[in-house]
């Protein structure tokens, strides 16, 4: 059966008020994160979603660029858009060194690309992060991100000292 198009009823509208939901949601997450999903399903081509971090979450530095289980490389690059708040990316290379730090501004509407295989992290610099971002999809629980083995896993820190 061929896919439809798109109709009007499934465009998505946010506002002010999704990011203070996000934030309350955050503050009861025990990853003291919270995601606001675009896109219609984790099977969509392109992941579309607000993301909000609350300072002091920790995002285990990851890459996407996973071998499946026929050994085919999986890569998918990320983008990010400020919205509220400011926030760091960071970079590592493969033993783990920290080798760029981006700093993203709302006030100053900062984006980053990250391609495909570059080892990366998320952190919030004021009370909460909030930003647009944009992977490629399908996501497959387990098979979309390789965690650094250098690095703790998520849940077992918060207020990581980088």
């Amino acid at each position: 059966m061929a896919q439809q198009p798109a109709q009007p009823h499934e465009v998505v509208i946010t506002n002010q008020s999704i990011f203070e939901d996000l934030k309350n949601k955050a503050e009861q997450s025990p990853r003291q994160r919270a995601m606001f999903m675009l896109h219609n399903n984790h099977e969509a081509t392109l992941h579309t979603m607000i993301n909000t971090f609350k300072k002091g979450s920790y995002v285990a530095p990851h890459r996407h660029w996973i071998e499946n289980e026929s050994h085919e490389i999986i890569q998918k690059g990320e983008s990010f858009v400020a919205l509220e708040g400011e926030g760091k990316i960071i970079l590592f290379d493969d033993e783990g060194n920290e080798v760029k730090t981006i700093i993203l501004k709302a006030s100053e509407k900062t984006m980053v690309w990250i391609p495909a295989g570059v080892w990366h992290t998320v952190l919030a610099t004021t009370d909460y992060f909030i930003v647009y971002e944009n992977k490629t999809g399908p996501w497959i629980d387990g098979a979309d991100k390789q965690f650094h083995p250098k690095f703790p896993e998520e849940g077992s820190v918060t207020n990581y000292e980088w």
